[in-house]
């Protein structure tokens, strides 16, 4: 995913929606990049009451503003234009090139969290901030939220679920203790801990159907 930037230019439409550019092949290509769409496109993939054929032929009108500019940018690999936008815009990697790591927070799980934190060390409130943002820049506000002292929601559960535990000693146990029942309050349940993985796999499924659709098309 690409990093944020102070000179690169977001624009927003009719409805307020980030927009930003990004390139494919040289080519220059408009993206529908906030916050928002990124976990709608992952509410997509998640989406067990569509099939994969169907899932492939609502993406590209969920983030490309303007569907001719994206299959000039194509250069008539379709599939490849979706996979590398998904991954520089979302961090989404449907193809299995970027390696896994296990995620430390969960959009759904820390929803009350991130709205909560983001309110009361920036003052943005999420409904607005998630549609005018890139998701790039949204990340970049909720990490920044580690590098501070401050203490919020978001950064105190990430903060118990990266810690390491203390040594063992004869002298720590109600330490050792303490640490593993805060360590158990802010764990993410098994559905958050698979999701990442699962989202790459059901993106996979679903570029493999477009792929089949196009040929049999």
């Amino acid at each position: 995913m690409r990093s944020p930037s102070l000179t690169r230019e977001t624009r927003h439409d009719e409805r307020g929606r980030a927009v930003s550019r990004y390139e494919h092949g040289g080519a220059p290509v408009d993206v529908y990049d906030s916050a928002r769409t990124a976990l709608l496109v992952l509410e997509l993939f998640r989406d067990e009451s569509l099939r994969d054929w169907e899932k492939a032929s609502l993406l590209p009108s969920m983030i490309f503003p303007d569907p001719s500019q994206a299959a000039e940018a194509a250069q008539g690999d379709p599939q490849g234009l979706l996979s590398h936008i998904l991954w520089e815009a979302f961090g989404l990697d449907s193809d299995h090139t970027h390696g896994d790591e296990a995620p430390a927070f969960d959009w759904g799980q820390d929803a009350a969290r991130i709205r909560a934190s983001l309110l009361a060390a920036y003052g943005i409130d999420w409904d607005e901030a998630s549609r005018a943002l890139p998701f790039a820049d949204m990340v970049g506000l909720l990490a920044s939220l580690m590098e501070t002292g401050e203490s919020t929601p978001f950064s105190e559960a990430v903060r118990a679920r990266l810690a390491k535990p203390p040594k063992a000693t004869r002298h720590n146990k109600a330490e050792r203790d303490a640490f593993a029942a805060r360590r158990r309050h802010f764990a993410l349940d098994g559905d958050a801990q698979r999701s990442a993985k699962a989202a790459d796999d059901a993106m996979a499924d679903v570029f493999a159907a477009g792929m089949r659709a196009a040929r049999r098309g």
